[in-house]
């Protein structure tokens, strides 16, 4: 399977010493495409904390580069909240309950043309 992903990075530093478009005094944004980035980077600047910035980017990414996923598909996300506590996130597409693995197989096994692309299934 050859699909395009974008990994989002929204990074809250305790301190950054780095000067860039890409940089805040106590946050870095990094994703891929600059734009996108500088969509985060404004929102950090504006008083936006990591989540608004990565909601943001993940929009702004959705127009600049529309074949990474973004907003309708899933993804990880590593965060460090203000009181320290570390966590993650995963938000994978999930299957539908009815689904099944041979949904798009005739009585001989075989693959019946277009069932995937056309319909509801």
């Amino acid at each position: 399977m050859n699909r395009q992903f974008s990994i989002l990075f929204i990074f809250v530093l305790l301190a950054c010493n780095s000067a860039g478009p890409y940089v805040k005094s106590k946050g870095m944004v990094s994703c891929a495409h600059p734009l996108a980035a500088d969509v985060g980077v404004n929102i950090l600047k504006q008083g936006g904390n990591a989540f608004d910035a990565a909601v943001a980017v993940q929009f702004a990414l959705a127009v600049v580069y529309p074949r990474a996923g973004n907003i309708a598909a899933g993804g990880f996300a590593v965060y460090r909240t203000s009181d320290g506590t570390i966590s993650a996130l995963d938000f994978r597409e999930k299957a539908p309950l009815a689904a099944h693995r041979d949904m798009f197989l005739d009585d001989m096994d075989s693959v019946i043309a277009n069932k995937s692309l056309l319909g509801h299934l």
